[in-house]
């Protein structure tokens, strides 16, 4: 079920409902708390919960293993107001303004990829490194469920993911507003340490079996690859992010930039 999908969702874990609480874009209605659970950090939870006015209730462990679908809420459960997806023209309107500053746009296209856990784990990169946006299909692709958030770790209070009905026409919407469209590919033409990434960019990566769909492909301005040794045939699309966009980083701030 999609987070959006329901008038209340519920995050887990003690660091994503502390970045709940500290980034205030999502209302944290009520922490639930194992009634056993006695760990350093829920000090600082309790205390967070305090300044920002939400109840904390001890509750027994069997609730939050019901609630969490048994996965590891290390004690904490929060329910959340109804996660929002950013509309996706303002998004990028919003970068396109940053062209020509210290900070360019870096955004991410995910074309149908499937797994919660590798859009979650994309979101947290792309926050890690400072990335501005993730757009993700409106069909046919993971949304913002519990199990991305959780693997997201606390980074979607930060980044703004954008939903879009069309993949392919979103790169012509790039192109119109200077921002490279940069797709991803086992054959791409050119190595990814060899693309400038100090340059406005949108990064277009492929669904974790058939990678990015032609029609997609052919509306990128330049298809890069990762070089592999071993005899895996692909990296995994979160490893895949995470190596081109901590490039993307390392020529940022070679040459200066934010």
């Amino acid at each position: 079920m999609k987070i959006e999908d329901r008038a209340s969702a519920i995050i887990y874990g003690v660091g994503p409902v502390l970045e709940a609480l500290r980034a205030g874009t999502r209302s944290v209605e009520k922490i639930l708390v194992a009634a056993s659970a006695h760990h350093a950090r829920l000090n600082a939870l309790r205390e967070m919960a305090r300044v920002c006015g939400v109840p904390v209730l001890r509750v027994p462990r069997v609730e939050l293993e019901r609630l969490a679908a048994h996965a590891n809420h290390q004690g904490v459960v929060a329910f959340v107001a109804a996660a929002r997806y950013a509309e996706a023209t303002e998004l990028l309107d919003r970068l396109a303004k940053q062209i020509g500053t210290a900070d360019p746009p870096l955004a991410l296209v995910l074309d149908r990829i499937e797994d919660p856990r590798n859009l979650g784990a994309i979101v947290r990169t792309a926050e890690c490194v400072g990335a501005h946006a993730v757009f993700i299909p409106t069909r046919h692709a993971a949304g913002l469920t519990d199990a991305a958030a959780k693997t997201a770790a606390g980074a979607l209070e930060y980044v703004p993911v954008a939903r879009v009905a069309n993949i392919a026409q979103l790169a012509e919407e790039f192109k119109q507003r200077h921002i490279w469209t940069v797709g991803t590919a086992q054959d791409g033409e050119l190595v990814y340490t060899d693309w400038d990434w100090t340059q406005p960019c949108a990064l277009f990566l492929g669904s974790e079996g058939e990678g990015l769909r032609r029609l997609v492909r052919e509306r990128c301005d330049v298809v890069v690859r990762i070089p592999l040794r071993g005899r895996t045939e692909s990296l995994n699309v979160s490893v895949a992010a995470g190596a081109i966009l901590f490039e993307a980083l390392r020529q940022r701030a070679v040459a200066g930039l934010a």
